[in-house]
């Protein structure tokens, strides 16, 4: 839809509000104006701007309204980073009014709930809170949002969500405004809204808990082809219990979201008590916990029942005893003999006698114990007796040398 060029300032080829706010191009027009992306030739940030219809456009009574909420709105918009910041708002040199808010990309959650598609629960309980929070701090500032539903929130890049539309809080009871209607859908309309009466903090709580259904279940909990078809659901049959059509919700979330569905406003929670019952755990996140809560447990076991089996073992078990062996004999290659240059003639040497009993072979004649018998018999089975082990012992050697040269000295 073309700006009319009474709404705006400037050359033709860039459209200016208020000497400041070049318009770029336009994002949407609806009941209540017509939304474009401008440049804020002041700091130099892209931002949005709404201009009124032109139904209002000529009536002072919209900018009036405007200037007086003015002084609320933006302060307000500033107090929690899930609202969005409205910036700029009062007439042009030609008297139409128009609002600047900061120009927000992402994705709308009504785009992302669009076909029946539900989020996972944590997800849906982080941003309930954000959103949550963010209107909260709206009404502790005195006023009323009015236009809740998935198409006013934002989903940036970074997952944070921001809410949007907080300008038509100003708006919402202009007169120069009402003959228009309200844009929002029946689905996501409170029943007061439906019968056109007076709508309070109450009315936000209603729409709040319509959008958190929405992203748990993929669908609002009253759905009706006509706004008397929905009024009809709504003051008829109690809300679906989310936890029939979605399976890990916690109870405290379904027993809030269904005193803030209640017909009356007087029955609703406000809204520090509707965020106190979704500051639960999702189950799947509790499971996940505890899952790993019990197999550390498990695992703590495991290893500690060895470690005590171990410690038992030794505190029962004897001390180690000693034992004593007799190392076997090993029997080496014969050492060899020089060759013989020339045949020499036989010497014929006494043989050593065999030495008598002697202490040293007293001891070796004292039984051993069965282990050293043992280690003894597989020497001797290694290594048979000959006549070269006895001609080293060392008794008999220094019998035979005495002998031998008692004999020469003859």
């Amino acid at each position: 839809m073309a700006l009319s060029t009474a709404a705006a300032e400037g050359p033709p080829g860039g459209p200016r509000v208020n000497g400041r706010y070049r318009i770029v191009a336009e994002l949407g027009t609806g009941p209540f104006g017509t939304v474009s992306l401008a440049d804020d030739e002041v700091t130099g940030s892209r931002v949005a701007l709404r201009l009124l219809p032109n139904a209002a456009a000529g009536r002072a009574s919209a900018a009036e309204v405007l200037e007086r909420m003015a002084r609320s709105i933006v302060p307000a918009s500033m107090a929690h980073p899930a609202l969005v910041r409205v910036l700029d708002c009062g007439r042009a040199a030609n008297g139409c009014a128009f609002i600047v808010t900061e120009f927000v990309q992402g994705r709308r959650l009504s785009d992302v709930l669009a076909n029946g598609t539900s989020l996972h629960v944590a997800r849906t309980l982080d941003m309930a809170l954000d959103l949550g929070g963010a209107v909260e701090t709206f009404h502790n500032m005195g006023l009323v949002h009015g236009a809740l539903r998935s198409r006013n929130v934002m989903l940036l890049e970074d997952g944070r969500v921001k809410l949007l539309d907080l300008e038509l809080a100003a708006l919402r009871d202009g007169p120069a405004l009402s003959a228009t209607g309200s844009p929002s859908p029946p689905e996501s309309l409170a029943p007061e809204q439906i019968r056109q009466a007076p709508v309070t903090e109450k009315t936000d709580i209603y729409a709040f808990a319509i959008i958190v259904f929405e992203m748990l279940c993929g669908v609002p909990p009253f759905r009706g082809a006509t706004r008397e078809a929905v009024l009809a659901r709504q003051s008829t049959a109690p809300p679906t219990w989310v936890r029939e059509r979605r399976r890990g919700i916690p109870v405290s979330v379904q027993r809030i979201l269904t005193d803030a569905l209640s017909e009356q406003p007087e029955r609703r929670p406000f809204m520090p008590e509707l965020l106190n019952a979704l500051v639960v755990k999702a189950p799947a996140q509790a499971t996940r916990r505890a899952t790993a809560i019990t197999s550390a447990v498990i695992l703590a076991a495991l290893v500690a029942v060895p470690v005590t089996w171990g410690i038992v073992a030794l505190r029962s078990s004897p001390a180690p005893q000693a034992v004593y062996g007799v190392l076997p004999t090993v029997s080496g290659p014969a050492p060899m003999k020089p060759p013989a240059t020339s045949p020499a003639p036989p010497v014929t040497r006494p043989t050593p006698p065999s030495m008598p009993s002697s202490p040293s072979h007293a001891v070796r004649t004292v039984p051993r114990e069965p282990a050293r018998r043992a280690a003894a018999d597989t020497a001797a089975a290694r290594a048979p007796a000959s006549r070269a082990d006895e001609d080293h012992d060392p008794g008999a050697v220094i019998d035979w040398l005495l002998t031998e040269s008692s004999r020469r000295g003859k």
